[in-house]
């Protein structure tokens, strides 16, 4: 007895599908194009331009003028930029400094003596030893660091310091004259600095100032910079010992004013305009007091 026919055709249907899903696979993978056997959907290429027509030889364009070509731009010079560099880790050389290696002691004793022409001689103010005879606001040269000497006549000179009769003398001298005399008034013994008036010992406010200072004013002591009794502290920190306590006053009120501003980042303007001017006084008298000898 054979198969019934909803056999055949159950068996029809399942060897049907395959094949079905056979003949549409090979039709995505030949029927639409492509280079390979699974190719995507066609790409759309560009038409091709039209084929350049070759014109007939021609004489060689004459060249462009000169004026034609464009301007060569120079490179804009680079400006600096804020910040660190490896130059602000170099050791500081002072203009002063190559001048003073060369000078000359004789040569800076004949200036501070005899002067030039146009420049009046130092001794008339400072006095032959460097000690002045004219007390006031002059002050003491001798035994000052040659380094302090020749940075403050270079100030005068460059106009960061400024006074009446000073800066048109420091105008007048050149860098070695500058070198000269700072070097002749820094060997100047200070044996002959000693107290400009009798020591009477009250000096209980400025003691405590320039040994002590004042923390709540931000004031520190003042001998952490011109040492002990102010007999100086390193090439650009002076003596104020044995300086005569009118021209220290003078100095105060001028970082008070900003009438001087040769000091370094500002400090002694700061540090003048946190002190009162009875205690400018004491401390003027104190610093007149103190010898300026290393006994």
């Amino acid at each position: 007895m054979g198969m019934p026919v909803r056999s055949y055709v159950t068996l029809g249907l399942i060897v049907a599908a395959p094949l079905i899903t056979l003949v549409a696979t090979f039709y995505q993978m030949y029927g639409q194009g492509g280079d390979g056997s699974i190719a995507p959907s066609r790409v759309e290429q560009p038409p091709a331009p039209p084929p350049v027509q070759s014109a007939a030889p021609a004489a060689a364009p004459a060249a462009a003028p000169a004026a034609a070509l464009p301007a060569v731009v120079p490179p804009k010079p680079s400006t600096p930029v804020p910040g660190r560099s490896a130059l602000d880790f170099s050791v500081h050389r002072p203009a002063w400094e190559a001048a003073l290696q060369r000078a000359n002691v004789d040569a800076g004793k004949q200036l501070a003596q005899a002067g030039k022409a146009g420049v009046q001689a130092c001794v008339a103010c400072h006095g032959p030893a460097g000690i002045t005879p004219l007390g006031g606001a002059v002050p003491n040269l001798a035994g000052l660091s040659s380094d302090y000497l020749a940075k403050q006549l270079w100030d005068f000179r460059d106009g960061s310091r400024e006074h009446p009769l000073m800066s048109g003398i420091a105008k007048g001298l050149s860098d070695e004259e500058i070198a000269h005399l700072a070097r002749y008034y820094g060997g100047l013994p200070t044996s002959g600095l000693g107290p400009a008036q009798p020591d009477t010992g009250q000096h209980e406010a400025a003691l405590r100032v320039d040994t002590l200072g004042d923390g709540p004013r931000a004031l520190p002591a003042c001998a952490n910079c011109h040492g002990l009794q102010g007999r100086g502290e390193g090439p650009l920190l002076p003596r104020l010992a044995g300086q005569p306590a009118p021209y220290f006053v003078d100095q105060m009120n001028a970082f008070r004013s900003g009438l001087r501003q040769n000091d370094d980042v500002g400090a002694m303007r700061a540090f003048a305009q946190r002190l009162t001017p009875d205690e400018i006084g004491q401390l003027a008298r104190y610093y007149q007091s103190r010898s300026a000898g290393t006994e």
